[in-house]
């Protein structure tokens, strides 16, 4: 039997199941973030309370996994999709579209008529489902945290 395959918005009590697949996606794929899971896991549980009450993080579920995560914030007036990870058994379900999706209707609601995020410089994979979604690079980069000498770059999506 097939498990079923949505996408949710992280509801304030479901913050175990956030921290469990944040943390997951730390361990799954380290050089994909700037966070680290060394830092990450030393969270207070308030943290991730308030996280999981935002209603700007979703989880995509495959039967009762959390297996895949995306969110939303606003830095500097623009919103951004971030933290974007399936784990691997999880791909291939459209639950990246899913999440992708889910972050631009948060933002929609939030008013924004562009929504951003930073692609790592090489993931072709991630670059082509962006822009598959309707991301257009933007032609600004940046560099990673020091001593890493990876670039990402930004991608917009018109909401409007």
């Amino acid at each position: 039997m097939v498990p079923t395959a949505e996408v949710r918005v992280v509801v304030e009590d479901e913050w175990p199941a956030l921290k469990q697949v944040r943390l997951a996606a730390l361990q799954d794929t380290p050089r994909a973030f700037w966070a680290s899971y060394d830092e990450v896991v030393t969270w207070p549980d308030e943290r991730w309370r308030l996280w999981a009450a935002s209603g700007a993080a979703y989880i995509a579920w495959l039967g009762e996994k959390p297996s895949g995560l995306a969110a939303g914030i606003i830095l500097e007036g623009e919103h951004h999709l971030i933290n974007m990870w399936l784990a691997p058994e999880a791909r291939g379900h459209g639950l990246a579209e899913g999440l992708i999706q889910a972050v631009a209707g948060w933002a929609r609601r939030d008013g924004a008529s562009v929504l951003t995020l930073w692609v790592v410089d090489g993931n072709e994979s991630g670059r082509r489902l962006y822009q598959r979604l309707g991301f257009e690079l933007t032609g600004e980069t940046q560099p990673f945290p020091e001593g890493d000498p990876r670039t990402e770059s930004k991608m917009a999506l018109r909401l409007t």
